[in-house]
């Protein structure tokens, strides 16, 4: 008699962990091969096996698979081979209440998984609403501390006395600053503008950006203040995204960064006064050069 659905397991992963875009999938290589699949399975079952673990990653919810011959023949790519093989490349799944196959292993990655990307989409709506409601109250802002004082950390010198085309904060009394912590520990407020800069969605994206930590020592330590290491960062990986750096981690961009902060300049595209001109803007030129002439 077949299992009744009351007397089966609840889902092992939530009804809406939805881990598609999500390509990596951790591997546990000491329960892999210490397990009784690896010890015993050929090596068409073992490859199937892997092969749905792999599929039911991107499934909804994360972690299952459906129950049915048919579909699990296709995903795990065995074909007519799927009934002899089927037993060992199953083994570790259970059906539970809602018909689906779920694999206990599995589904501990993906609850983990899952929860990481929650915590980051939460981190994002934070950070939009933020920007936001700024905007917003700029008037208030401008108010509350004079335009001459703003991003002079408590005694920080270096910040007065090298003061150079891109660094835009000018003399003011550091002593009545606020303190602010090292701008490198302010990283993540610049993390997600990186991914947003180079193409990737923040709300959806689980591309790592802790580089943006060692970008930000290195400008603090040549003396820039926080929002001007922002405005160098922020160009270059813009810049770089127009071309072949679009999509790409924010790794990728970790030479031109080092080097515009290095050199202290931001791209050329950038700067308003080296920006190449459209083609319409130098017909213009070349026609106000023409004198006028009368009747013409």
């Amino acid at each position: 008699m077949a299992e009744s659905f009351c007397t089966m397991p609840d889902p092992l992963t939530p009804a809406d962990c939805d881990l598609r875009g999500l390509p990596f999938m951790p591997l546990d290589v000491v329960r892999l091969i210490d397990s009784d699949l690896f010890a015993i399975s050929s090596g068409d079952e073992f490859k199937a096996a892997v092969a749905l673990w792999c599929k039911s990653w991107i499934q909804l919810p994360a972690a299952s698979l459906p129950d049915d011959d048919r579909v699990l023949s296709h995903l795990s790519g065995a074909g007519t081979r799927w009934k002899k093989i089927r037993a060992m490349a199953l083994k570790g799944w259970v059906k539970c209440s809602d018909g689906r196959l779920y694999h206990p292993v599995i589904s501990e990655k993906a609850r983990h998984a899952w929860k990481a990307r929650l915590a980051q989409k939460a981190r994002a709506a934070k950070r939009w609403n933020k920007e936001k409601s700024s905007i917003g109250n700029a008037g208030d802002d401008e108010t509350a501390m004079p335009d001459e004082c703003r991003g002079i950390s408590h005694g920080n010198a270096r910040e007065r006395e090298s003061i150079t085309s891109l660094r835009s904060d000018v003399g003011c009394n550091a002593h009545d600053a606020p303190t602010e912590k090292p701008i490198a520990d302010r990283w993540q407020e610049l993390a997600e503008d990186v991914i947003a800069a180079t193409g990737n969605n923040p709300a959806r994206s689980m591309v790592r950006a802790d580089c943006v930590r060692q970008w930000l020592a290195d400008a603090s330590a040549r003396g820039y203040s926080f929002e001007t290491a922002t405005e160098i960062i922020l160009g270059t990986v813009r810049e770089k995204s127009r071309f072949s750096g679009k999509g790409k981690p924010p790794a990728w961009f970790n030479s031109p960064v080092t080097q515009a902060l290095a050199s202290g300049t931001i791209p050329s595209a950038h700067i308003v006064g080296n920006a190449q001109k459209s083609r319409a803007d130098r017909v213009a030129d070349a026609w106000a050069g023409v004198p006028d002439i009368p009747g013409v």
